[in-house]
């Protein structure tokens, strides 16, 4: 399974570090802090996924993170940072992937 899916979730932000709007919008993101990731999920992903994903996509994702949660499928810090998000990679990639789960499937 590649990650090409789990990047297209973050599609409006791939390519962000050069971008002087969204460097400056999420100067302040601390992906590492549980209750700043929660509100990033809640209020930047999750209407880009109920909108854009197709149901067969969103089972793939979600077989995806559980692959990631069970430790058979690493996103390794190096994939997230060539997305060249405007926001630092979060520390614990696998904790990451935990609460996109609980948002976007659960909330």
């Amino acid at each position: 399974m590649n990650l090409n899916l789990f990047f297209f979730l973050f599609n409006n932000f791939i390519g962000g570090a050069d971008d002087d709007y969204l460097s400056e919008r999420f100067s302040n993101l601390d992906l590492n802090n549980k209750d700043s990731r929660m509100k990033f999920i809640q209020n930047e992903l999750k209407l880009f996924f109920e909108s854009s994903f197709s149901a067969n996509q969103k089972r793939e994702l979600l077989l995806l993170l559980n692959d990631v949660l069970s430790g058979k499928i690493e996103i390794k810090t190096n994939d997230f940072e060539n997305q060249l998000f405007p926001f630092e990679t979060p520390n614990d990639i696998q904790d990451f992937c935990h609460d996109l789960k609980q948002v976007l499937y659960f909330d």
